[in-house]
């Protein structure tokens, strides 16, 4: 069963449910946290018989806002959809937590709930951005703003073991985020860093990787603080959107040219498969003891139907 926070995202709870309505269509068994009376209701208006699909209803009343205070609201909103889903993993009643609501309030109620992996301070938010050949995995993509360097060592250890046990790569290469590839360059946090990535041997560190270097798959994981990595997440987004809309205002001059139409379809369905968050739907947080799931705040239906099926293919394949 996966934990659902129906009442987290921008736009909650109608695309939530949406969302997971599509996912319990494709045998996948979700428990809905939110409101009971106006889950239900809104899950009327979608699909008069949803109780017949794998969706359960868990009432849960309070609402974590996307601007709480994360620490607090977890402490003072204990019957809120985002904690009452995370204690549910806690419990063993789900396997996994989805949630596209206050980030930091769900990595909050993760470390309070769950508790944190032996040897891990902070835990990190772990998405695989696409390249040219394949996928590179990314960390840390926003939980944490302010680093010290062994929470960078840290995330590279975490990134390791994902991308053995999970992404079957044996020797992953963890590349540092920087602005130049030479051991000297970037601020105080990546110099520093540096020194103790190079010193662990049970990391295959290649050393400082940039921006392009995710083109060329020049190492499987990179490394960086939260606020760094946030902010290239958003800047490959950004650029992502602002390119298509431009190509797709030329294509749109070429309607009388069947050719240019046929490239253009094919070109968008498969640059669509590669966005990391309609591909996977979420990201995982890395460093707690129990399955958490973030998505981005302004997931739409397809995406959190994305999320669970990610959610709940990625269980089964830890059982296994």
């Amino acid at each position: 069963m996966i934990a659902l926070d129906v009442m987290g995202g921008d736009y909650a709870p109608g695309a939530i449910l949406e969302g997971s309505l599509r996912a319990a269509k494709k045998s996948i068994p979700v428990m809905l946290f939110g409101p009971a009376t106006l889950v239900r209701a809104e899950l009327d208006k979608l699909d008069p018989a949803w109780e017949s699909y794998c969706l359960s209803v868990s009432d849960a009343p309070d609402i974590v806002a996307m601007d709480d205070e994360p620490v607090l609201a977890v402490r003072k909103k204990p019957d809120s959809s985002l904690v009452k889903a995370v204690a549910s993993v806690k419990a063993g009643q789900c396997v996994t937590v989805v949630s596209a609501g206050n980030s930091g309030a769900l990595m909050a109620a993760a470390t309070f709930l769950l508790g944190r992996q032996e040897g891990i301070e902070r835990p990190a938010i772990a998405g695989l951005m696409p390249s040219l050949n394949g996928n590179i995995l990314m960390l840390d993509l926003g939980a944490n703003t302010d680093c010290r360097p062994q929470y960078l060592l840290q995330f590279a250890r975490l990134g390791t073991e994902y991308a053995r046990n999970t992404l079957n790569i044996n020797n992953p290469r963890v590349g540092l985020l920087s602005n130049g590839h030479e051991a000297g360059k970037g601020s105080q946090l990546v110099k520093d860093a540096f020194e103790l990535l190079t010193q662990d041997k049970s990391i295959n560190f290649i050393g400082n990787v940039e921006p392009y270097d995710l083109l060329e798959n020049r190492s499987d994981i990179i490394i960086s603080d939260g606020f760094a990595g946030n902010v290239f997440l958003k800047t490959v987004e950004t650029t992502f959107e602002l390119c298509m809309k431009l190509l797709k205002q030329d294509i749109g001059e070429q309607q009388d040219n069947p050719a240019i139409q046929i490239w253009a379809k094919n070109f968008f369905t498969k640059i669509s498969a590669k966005l990391h968050h309609k591909r996977f739907g979420g990201a995982f947080l890395l460093g707690v003891k129990g399955n958490v799931i973030v998505c981005h705040g302004s997931s739409d239906a397809k995406t959190i139907e994305h999320a669970l099926v990610f959610a709940w293919e990625s269980a089964r394949n830890q059982q296994k």
